[in-house]
């Protein structure tokens, strides 16, 4: 099923889109599931955790803060 980000925001006028930043996800066009917020700044250990959890049908989004000096996740890191 393809549904178009303003059919969405027609749809639910509160609905927010977050602008990405990426244009590549691993050759994958789209993906879906629960999605999982997490906050950090310069400290991944919140999303080391999460990521030795199942990830079955979820998205982690991860608000690094914007930092520049510090990676918010890595190869290394699973």
């Amino acid at each position: 099923m393809k549904t178009a980000t303003a059919d969405l925001s027609g749809a639910y006028p509160n609905t927010q889109v977050a602008e990405s930043l990426f244009g590549n996800f691993g050759f994958v066009r789209s993906f879906y599931g629960l999605v999982v917020t997490v906050k950090v700044f310069e400290d991944n250990a919140i999303v080391r955790e999460l990521l030795q959890e199942s990830g079955e049908i979820r998205v982690l989004v991860i608000d690094g803060g914007g930092s520049m000096r510090c990676a918010s996740t890595g190869s290394r890191m699973v």
